[in-house]
């Protein structure tokens, strides 16, 4: 019985990441309601409150659930890449990031989601999820066995996930002052040097 409840829970909630979803990057979060999302759900109100305090917590949990997902699929694919071709530390970073920044182009409602809504709490979250502790993990670790201090580390790989994102975001979305195009070759020699 516990089995089944388990995933009629899974169910509901999917349901309303994948509802909330499609009515924040189309109508926006301000302008969605509680309300359309049950309803486009297929779910009660009270299931709402439930699972989420408010909207607000609902729009962190979807973002935090797609970045989740987006992390392990590029993670799969280094691991994939890394047993088909010898990878330095700078190769490994610079394909990471690569299919990041691909994914926030297939999908630029996530990115403009992320950016609009991204709090500094949300971040720290973001920064703390288990699926980015395992990149945090191997970046520190190349890191440190070029000399580095895990210290430095982490403050490059947050500068890179900054760099990252706000390019992306202003490239990708904005599209000023450059196309990401225009700014990709620079991106990357930047992330190199912050590398070395």
């Amino acid at each position: 019985m516990g089995g089944k409840l388990l995933e009629n829970k899974k169910i509901k909630m999917t349901k309303l990441y994948n509802a909330a979803y499609d009515l924040f990057t189309s109508k926006g979060v301000h302008a969605t309601v509680v309300d359309e999302i049950v309803r486009q759900a297929g779910v009660a109100k009270g299931t709402f409150y439930l699972y989420c305090r408010d909207k607000y917590d609902l729009v962190n949990k979807v973002i935090l659930k797609r970045t989740s997902a987006l992390l392990e699929k590029s993670m799969a694919a280094l691991a994939q890449e890394q047993k088909k071709n010898s990878l330095s530390f700078q190769e490994s970073v610079i394909f990471f990031v690569d299919s990041l920044i691909q994914a926030f182009r297939n999908d630029t409602p996530f990115l403009e989601l992320i950016f609009k809504n991204l709090s500094p709490q949300l971040f720290e979250r973001l920064f703390g999820c288990a699926e980015l502790e395992d990149v945090r993990n191997a970046f520190v670790e190349n890191f440190t066995l070029g000399g580095g201090s895990s210290e430095a580390a982490g403050q490059r790989l947050y500068l890179i996930v900054c760099m990252v994102g706000a390019v992306c975001y202003s490239s990708l979305i904005m599209k000023t002052p450059y196309g990401f195009d225009e700014v990709r070759p620079e991106l990357y020699r930047s992330i190199e040097r912050i590398l070395t």
